[in-house]
């Protein structure tokens, strides 16, 4: 894959940026590789890699004569991250969708996680709980704990296909860490659903552990999004 930064990686970005916008609609033809590198100021050869690029991440297709733009639903989840950078703050909708998936993603991860985990596993996940508790935790520790259990339950769901996919988003939601840094629902907000969470791993209750974690991603959802001025 292109390296981020290169010439065709820029290219690809102002042509995503273009579509994203509506310049570009689905079934819409893109100018011509020449046309393309003479409007950034590079070679075909750039203009040609921005294009691979495209096609890769499923916002076009590159056909005899021409590239045509493809509807953005069908596009690769990868292209989330770039639109979530594309201006100075996420998008309130877009961010609130992820959020969404991300919560349906966790809530099913810790159900599969209290059906199959050793108790290793739920021990470790209690920990980190037991951490997150605490009344005094810095940003950091609170950042790299809840990191640390969403790995540890995705670990315990013995399911590759998930721990992939909430790879994912882990590195799309990398895009707006900054934003989700500083805004953080307060510790008494966060600590019942916390200790629901830590009661229902040491009961093995699936549907009780599920509960508590929408409810935890829930806070932290509505808050983020009400400081964005959209709450939903």
């Amino acid at each position: 894959m292109t390296a981020s930064g290169s010439r065709p990686e820029e290219i690809a970005q102002e042509i995503r940026k273009d579509i994203f916008r509506g310049r570009y609609r689905p079934g819409e033809r893109l100018p011509s590789e020449r046309e393309l590198a003479e409007r950034a100021g590079a070679n075909r050869g750039s203009a040609r890699e921005a294009l691979k690029i495209l096609a890769q991440q499923r916002l076009i297709e590159v056909r005899p004569g021409g590239s045509r733009v493809i509807p953005v639903h069908r596009a690769s989840l990868e292209v989330l991250g770039h639109v979530l950078q594309m201006s100075g703050a996420p998008d309130p909708d877009l961010l609130a969708q992820l959020l969404d998936v991300h919560e349906l993603l966790w809530a099913g991860a810790v159900r599969l996680a209290v059906e199959r985990a050793s108790d290793e596993e739920l021990g470790r996940a209690r920990e980190l709980l037991a951490t997150l508790s605490r009344e005094r935790i810095s940003e950091e520790e609170y950042l790299r704990t809840i990191a640390a259990l969403l790995e540890i339950i995705a670990e315990a769901s013995h399911n590759l296909v998930l721990r992939m996919v909430g790879n994912s988003l882990f590195t799309i939601l990398g895009a707006v860490v900054p934003l989700l840094q500083r805004l953080r629902p307060s510790h008494a907000t966060l600590l019942p659903a916390v200790r629901k969470v830590r009661r229902a791993l040491a009961r093995r209750d699936p549907v009780a552990a599920e509960q508590g974690i929408r409810a935890l991603l829930r806070l932290k959802r509505e808050y983020v999004l009400k400081k964005l001025g959209t709450p939903r």
